[in-house]
């Protein structure tokens, strides 16, 4: 069974409708959303939905997410309700409300940072370029844009909930700690080497993406046991973040499929 509610001044639609104004309102309630039929059902299979929200005009459309909600409460909303805490130009009338991840310590082989990412769509591309790769987990520091937040989720087409993300306090710290540990850090550089003759790298790899428009911040860069330029011999000045990352990500995969065997993510 579930709760259908037809009230804005519900209190848990109050809190709901909150989480897609800011980061600091998302951790302040400990949670997100994750809206859209593909989005809500990738929740709700990573058993990562606290709650299943659908518009009850869509109700027979989403009946068979409504009858297996895999441990999630179930809420019918009124169209209204539903308009008001939807995000999306083409609303789909569910949402996942979705538990927001607590600190976590880096994990895995091969994992990507973000410095600085502003455009959340980046950030998002990344995140399911990493999931489609099979890395372990993306770092980020505090000025990269918020990946639970409405426009990076959809972006991420469900890998942020296979990808952690965790939040470094200081990357230029945590970075350090990774390197010391034993693992290279190939940090994006328009001055560095050739990424494509760089040389074999370490079983643990981090990949670093920086800012859109500043790069890679110096207290950052310093970390960096190799510092690697993509070409560009066209006309144009950079490649667009995330387009940077998904090559460096892919080129590095190569290299240890190529070189592992077995092969260890």
């Amino acid at each position: 069974m579930y709760e259908v509610i037809t009230s804005l001044q519900n209190p848990q639609v109050k809190t709901w409708r909150s989480l897609n104004r800011s980061r600091s309102a998302r951790l302040e309630a400990g949670l997100f959303l994750a809206e859209g039929e593909h989005m809500a059902g990738e929740a709700l299979k990573q058993q990562k939905a606290q709650a299943l929200l659908i518009d009850q005009r869509a109700l027979d459309k989403y009946d068979i997410l409504a009858e297996n909600p895999r441990g999630a409460s179930v809420y019918v909303l009124a169209g209204h309700v539903m308009e008001a805490l939807s995000d999306a130009k083409s609303p789909q009338g569910v949402i996942a409300v979705c538990a927001y991840p607590a600190p976590a310590a880096p994990c895995g082989n091969l994992i990507a940072a973000l410095n600085g990412v502003q455009d959340p769509g980046n950030v998002g591309t990344v995140i399911r370029t990493l999931d489609a790769a099979g890395f372990s987990c993306l770092l980020t520091d505090e000025k990269t844009a918020d990946p639970y937040g409405p426009k990076a989720l959809r972006a991420s087409m469900g890998g942020v909930f296979r990808v952690p993300c965790v939040q470094c306090p200081s990357l230029p710290d945590t970075l350090e700690a990774l390197r010391n540990s034993g693992f290279d850090i190939l940090a994006g550089d328009l001055r560095g080497e050739d990424f494509f003759s760089r040389r074999k790298t370490n079983d643990k790899v981090c990949i670093v993406i920086g800012n859109e428009g500043q790069g890679i911040s110096p207290a950052v860069m310093e970390k960096a046991t190799l510092r690697l330029r993509l070409p560009i011999p066209g006309g144009a000045e950079s490649l667009n973040a995330a387009v940077a990352a998904g090559i460096m990500i892919y080129d590095v995969l190569r290299e240890k499929i190529n070189g592992s065997d077995p092969f260890r993510l």
